[in-house]
C-alpha cells in the first residue's frame, strides 16, 4: 500500500506551499528535479530533501541557502511522516 505524507515544497521564485507525495524515492527525485541529499532543518526532526548536485555545507536555515527546488518533511522513529502544522507555519516563515 502507498502512503502519502504531507510535505512543504518550496520553488524557486514561489511561496512554499503544503503538498502530499507518494513516500518514495521516485516521486522525491521527480518533484526536485535531481538526486536526493538530506540535511537536517534547525527545526528539531524535519529534514530539507534537495537535489545533491547543489551540496549545501551547513544546515540551510533561509531560502537564499538552497537552490533550486527542494522538499521539508518531517522523521520520526526512521519514518517520514506528514508535517504538522506547527512545522507548517513555522517552516513556511523560514524558507519563504
Amino acid at each position: 500500500m502507498l502512503k502519502w505524507v504531507q510535505v512543504l515544497l518550496v520553488e524557486s521564485g514561489k511561496a512554499p506551499k503544503v503538498c502530499e507525495l507518494p513516500d518514495n524515492l521516485k516521486a522525491f527525485e521527480l518533484t526536485i528535479r535531481g538526486s536526493i541529499e538530506i540535511i537536517p532543518t534547525e527545526r528539531l526532526g524535519c529534514l530539507i530533501i534537495y537535489d545533491g548536485n547543489n551540496k549545501l555545507t551547513k544546515n540551510p536555515v533561509n531560502r537564499s541557502e538552497v537552490q533550486g527546488t527542494f522538499i521539508i518533511a518531517r522523521v520520526e522513529q526512521s519514518d517520514l511522516v506528514s508535517l504538522n502544522a506547527e512545522d507548517i507555519e513555522i517552516l513556511s516563515k523560514s524558507y519563504e
